[in-house]
């Protein structure tokens, strides 16, 4: 369980839930994250490395370092789910590589469980080798989960409420991502 009483962005969000909750079971909200918001939040979703297993017991790790996002492409894709354009610096020091690539993430939704998951997935993340050519290193690199659902602890005149967001919609847009949550009363 998260608390939300550490800074002033989490403060307001916890003044506008309890006003939610005060009034009512149920209360949806959309959250939008631009371009500078998810450079905030990727850091912490991101891992900063990734081991791959080769033939042998050999591997090499993939060091992930300076993810950003630099705009978005809503109706790329074979099924037009959208791109983040981003870029990020990829060192494998095992083969002495350390360059800079342009991935193709996509915004997905899944369902398990009966209840949807949001995650970014990267489609394409080719690399230029010397022997082999380009390739794509993207099926090597895990999911990013966005905002899984979470619940809070929100202070309020009548005391703790515990609050539950659940995932209604995930949508990219020209300049962010939207996502619809509805949010009600945690046991």
């Amino acid at each position: 369980m998260t608390s939300l009483r550490s800074s002033p962005r989490p403060a307001a969000l916890a003044l506008l839930l309890g006003a939610f909750l005060s009034s009512a079971a149920h209360a949806r909200v959309d959250v939008t994250l631009d371009a500078e918001s998810l450079n905030e939040l990727l850091p912490a979703m991101a891992p900063r490395q990734v081991s791959v297993p080769l033939a042998q017991g050999r591997g090499v790790t993939l060091l992930l370092r300076d993810l950003r996002v630099r705009g978005f492409d809503p109706t790329a894709g074979e099924d037009k789910e959208g791109f983040l354009l981003t870029s990020l610096r990829l060192v494998v020091p095992e083969l002495g590589i350390d360059t800079p690539v342009e991935p193709q993430v996509s915004l997905r939704v899944a369902e398990r469980e009966g209840r949807k998951h949001a995650y970014l997935k990267f489609e394409k993340v080719p690399i230029a080798l010397p022997l082999t050519g380009s390739v794509d290193i993207g099926p090597l690199l895990p999911t990013l989960p966005l905002l899984v659902e979470t619940s809070w602890s929100v202070a309020t005149a009548g005391g703790d409420v515990h609050v539950r967001a659940i995932l209604r919609e995930a949508r990219m847009g020209a300049r962010n991502l939207r996502l619809t949550f509805d949010l009600e009363a945690a046991p």
